[in-house]
């Protein structure tokens, strides 16, 4: 009991940090590199590698700093995160059948895509200028190709990083199988 009470309180210090550091230091940078979604790579990552539980509170902490810190209406991140994380499941359940390198790279990328619609479509909404629908607007799609590429090259490096720790993990859903 008290090793899970441990877990889940390293986890909130650790997710509520990665928080902050979106908000006050990835947000900063310049264009490329602020477009980096940390929260949701971290948020999809670990629903890949543990389970939807952990992942919804890491969501859940996610989401409550992100919504303290920001202009939008309180509970915006933590809707978007947990939409994103139950279609991320959703995928991962029904079409996708082994946890590869190739399936991490399909959640990734279509979580983002579906986390940028979501939230554009949210802040269209909520919004009093509706002069121009957010689908036709340049800035829009080049958040979402950045955000892909970023996601993509992290999922990259996370992925690696746990297969050299893990031996549970294999690289892709080929299987090398001799014929002799």
């Amino acid at each position: 009991m008290l090793k899970n009470v441990w877990q889940i309180l390293i986890l909130v210090v650790a997710i509520s940090f990665l928080a902050l550091l979106q908000f006050s230091f990835v947000s900063s940078l310049p264009n490329p590199f602020r477009q980096i979604n940390l929260l949701l790579i971290i948020l999809v990552f670990i629903l890949f590698f543990l389970d939807f539980r952990v992942a919804s509170i890491s969501a859940l902490v996610a989401g409550f700093w992100l919504d303290v810190m920001s202009f939008n209406f309180f509970g915006f991140y933590i809707i978007i995160f947990f939409i994103c994380l139950l279609l991320a499941e959703w995928i991962l359940k029904n079409w996708l059948t082994n946890r590869s390198f190739y399936s991490l790279l399909v959640i990734m990328v279509s979580t983002t895509f579906f986390y940028n619609i979501l939230a554009a479509a949210v802040l269209y909404i909520f919004s009093t200028d509706y002069t121009v629908f957010f689908l036709w607007q340049k800035n829009f799609w080049l958040t979402v190709a950045y955000q892909s590429i970023w996601s993509f090259l992290l999922a990259l490096i996370l992925f690696n990083l746990a297969a050299l720790i893990s031996k549970r993990i294999k690289p892709s859903f080929l299987e090398k199988k001799s014929f002799m």
